[in-house]
C-alpha cells in the first residue's frame, strides 16, 4: 500500500498565539521557530494517529486488495465531498487508468472503510478521498489542538538539547492514544 497526502487546506493546524501561551513565550522574537515546531508537532500527531487534521486529498494505491478495504487516513471530510469526490480506479500494467467497473460504498467516520461489490481486474487499485476535520485550526477537536500545543512546547523547551525525552510528550501521547486506530 502506498499512501500520499495532498493538502487541500493551506491553513496552519494550530493557532500560533495559543502555542506561544502554552509554551509561556511572551515575545514575538521566536515566532517563526515556534511555528515550525508546531507544524512538526501537527505532522507527528497525524502520523502517530493516522489522521488528517486539516483537509487533505488522500490517495491510496494497492497492489492486492479484497472487497473490504480499511482506508489508512481518517476521518472522511464529508463537507469536501462535493468539490473532492471519492474516486476508485483500476490501473493496468501500462499505467492506464479506468474507473472501477463495479459499485462501491464507503463507511465514513474516523476509521473509513471502502467496500467494493467486486474486486475488479488491474495491476493496482487507486482510491482518492478527502480526509480531515476541516479547513482551519478551529475545526480540529480541542484535545488534538492541546496535543499539538503540548508537543510543540516540549520541542521548544528541548531545542538544542542533545539528551532528553524523544517522541511525543506525555500529554500528546495520551491524547493521541484516544484517536489512534487499534490494530488486531
Amino acid at each position: 500500500m502506498n499512501t500520499t497526502r495532498t493538502p487541500i487546506s493551506l491553513a496552519a493546524p494550530y493557532v500560533l498565539a495559543d502555542v506561544k501561551l502554552y509554551a509561556h513565550v511572551d515575545s514575538d522574537f521566536e515566532d517563526s521557530a515556534i511555528a515550525r515546531m508546531a507544524d512538526t508537532a501537527a505532522r507527528e500527531i497525524e502520523a502517530h494517529c493516522g489522521l488528517a487534521l486539516l483537509a487533505q486529498a488522500i490517495t491510496v494505491t494497492l497492489g492486492a486488495w479484497c472487497c473490504r478495504i480499511p482506508l489508512p487516513i481518517g476521518p472522511i471530510w464529508t463537507e469536501g465531498l462535493a468539490d473532492h469526490p471519492i474516486t476508485v480506479e483500476l490501473v493496468d500494467a501500462a499505467g492506464n487508468v479506468t474507473p472501477h467497473p463495479a459499485g462501491w460504498w464507503i463507511e465514513g467516520g474516523r476509521y473509513p472503510v471502502i467496500s467494493l461489490t467486486s474486486t475488479g481486474q488491474g495491476e493496482q487499485l487507486r482510491i482518492t478521498y478527502p480526509a480531515g476535520y476541516g479547513m482551519d485550526a478551529d475545526s480540529i477537536p480541542a484535545d488534538l489542538q492541546l496535543a499539538i500545543n503540548d508537543q510543540a512546547a516540549q520541542v521548544f523547551d528541548q531545542r538544542g538539547a542533545h539528551e532528553g525525552k524523544q517522541g511525543l510528550s506525555v500529554a500528546a501521547a495520551r491524547i493521541a492514544a484516544r484517536h489512534r486506530r487499534v490494530a488486531l
